[in-house]
């Protein structure tokens, strides 16, 4: 990668234009960042049945999990050791088996090539199966990771999970799904994502449910500090873990983080009223007033988990000029469409939130991408998370 660009970036001030839109760049960012760190990649609740298999592209490489009769699941290439072909097409299905439409190589969940055709005696199926991929569950969200030799999961799953396991997505179901491409480099959609600086300007209605913008509003610090201790005891009656009950959006580890945050006083939820969309609770809750379970992840991910739905953000960098995310929002495996919720009103307050980003994302990637661009410093209360997720990245990059 160019070494003129690193020398360019001056730690506490935003990455030089040619992170967002070189070629170079973003193949080192696929190999170094997307091919070697936790991916996520859906949730375990599109994989319920024997058989059924999911696929995405992951750092630029084609993946298939799929879950097999004893219930594990499997991740491996989605390419066929033949002539490789692509396996599975489809985004979605369920197969007894994973058959090549090439040349019908047919593969077990757990990669084993047991069917190739007209391929003589001699030839050794045992050492052809599908190269694999590692992959993991947590408390109802699927990671992959490519690398040969991936960090330890148990970090990711230990600071996780105190946090998400009580929110019932193992054993939720999808209300909806709908995916956004944009035309953005993916870190203009992270960096978005770091930070509420610009919340009170473009989120008027995640402004009026969520606490983000008022840590350091004297008029409301005696009202935070009451509805954090009521809602620390009220919750630790109930089993939830409190350790990590604050308002803030700060890191909690390095490349991760996790909290669970009180909405606003009178509100119980991420709706546009504050008030529940999902007339069934997830997880069995009997409290709508449990908070949002919040995370993500450098990589790829974040969440917000209610009482009656959760929502979670998967995203996918196609070229240094073209992003997928892919919004997901679930309910309570009980919940009927139709009668307990509406699809459109599970997703009315992130899908506006988001919209609202995404023409910030917009008008931001015009400028970055403008030859009068030239990085300025973050703010050091307001934008400390965007220096902490820059410094990351810029250390993965320069990792050797």
């Amino acid at each position: 990668m160019n070494v003129h660009w690193l020398q360019a970036y001056r730690p506490g001030s935003g990455l030089p234009g040619a992170f967002y839109t070189d070629p170079e760049v973003f193949a080192e960012e696929q190999r170094l960042i997307f091919r070697n760190s936790w991916f996520f990649a859906g949730h375990s609740v599109e994989l319920t049945h024997s058989g059924d298999y999911m696929t995405f592209t992951a750092g630029g490489v084609p993946v298939v999990v799929v879950r097999d009769r004893d219930g594990r699941l499997h991740a491996h290439h989605n390419v066929c050791r033949h002539r490789g072909s692509i396996i599975c097409t489809g985004e979605k299905g369920r197969s007894a088996r994973l058959v090549c439409p090439y040349h019908s190589w047919t593969y077990a969940h757990d990669g084993r090539l047991i069917g190739a055709p007209i391929m003589g005696e001699d030839f050794d199926k045992t050492i052809h199966g599908l190269k694999k991929v590692c992959v993991e569950e947590v408390d109802g969200l699927v990671f992959v990771n490519l690398a040969d030799t991936p960090s330890p999961f148990h970090e990711l799953r230990d600071h996780l999970s105190p946090i998400l396991k009580s929110q019932g997505m193992a054993r939720a179901k999808v209300a909806l799904i709908r995916d956004y491409e944009l035309d953005v480099n993916w870190k203009i959609v992270v960096e978005n994502n770091r930070e509420c600086y610009h919340c009170e300007a473009n989120h008027h209605g995640y402004v009026s449910v969520q606490y983000d913008t008022e840590n350091d509003n004297p008029d409301l610090q005696d009202e935070i500090a009451e509805r954090l201790g009521e809602c620390r005891l009220r919750w630790e009656k109930a089993g939830l873990d409190v350790a990590r009950v604050n308002t803030s959006s700060n890191n909690t580890a390095e490349w991760f983080r996790a909290n669970r945050t009180p909405v606003r006083k009178g509100m119980v939820t991420e709706s546009p009223d504050g008030q529940v969309v999902c007339r069934v609770l997830m997880a069995g809750f009997t409290d709508a007033d449990m908070g949002t379970a919040r995370a993500n992840t450098n990589i790829n991910f974040w969440c917000h988990a209610n009482s009656d739905y959760a929502h979670t953000v998967r995203i996918t960098p196609v070229s240094p000029t073209k992003t997928i995310v892919r919004g997901y929002w679930l309910v309570d495996e009980n919940a009927v469409e139709g009668r307990d919720y509406d699809p459109e009103a599970i997703a009315a307050f992130h899908h506006q939130v988001m919209s609202e980003d995404w023409e910030i994302c917009r008008r931001q990637w015009i400028g970055v991408t403008s030859p009068g661009f030239e990085p300025g410093p973050y703010s050091p209360t307001k934008e400390a998370n965007v220096d902490r997720y820059v410094r990351w990245y810029v250390n993965q990059m320069t990792a050797t």
